[in-house]
């Protein structure tokens, strides 16, 4: 057996070296291309909307979940906004008993010590 080897041009193949000579193998290229290609333009047809559907799906979940983390975030922000108003006017309210009761005081301490003087 000599080592062979195999040329085509792209409608028939033929083999040379082997033990039983040549062997040459042909097919009607034109008619099996055309159907080839056809059957080709349709799978890259399929396969291109496949590809767009999925990336229209895919940007669809991205933009509904950056949605809903935004809103998430807002109400974060809205109930801490809210907390932090809450927290001063309790401040607020605070300090202002704390003034009245200073007044009650500066009164009740005011009024003694006109009992005090009047009636020393």
């Amino acid at each position: 057996m000599k080592e062979g080897r195999i040329s085509c041009d792209g409608r028939s193949c033929s083999s040379s070296g082997s033990s039983s000579g040549i062997i040459r193998s042909s097919s009607s290229g034109s008619s099996s291309s055309s159907s080839g290609s056809g059957k080709e333009a349709v799978v890259v047809v399929v396969v291109g909307v496949v590809v767009v559907v999925v990336e229209v799906v895919v940007v669809g979940i991205v933009v509904v979940v950056v949605v809903v983390v935004v809103v998430v975030v807002v109400k974060v922000v809205v109930v801490a906004v809210v907390v932090v108003a809450v927290l001063v006017g309790v401040v607020v309210v605070a300090v202002v008993v704390v003034l009245v009761l200073v007044a009650v005081v500066a009164v009740v301490v005011v009024v003694v010590v006109v009992v005090v003087v009047v009636v020393v």
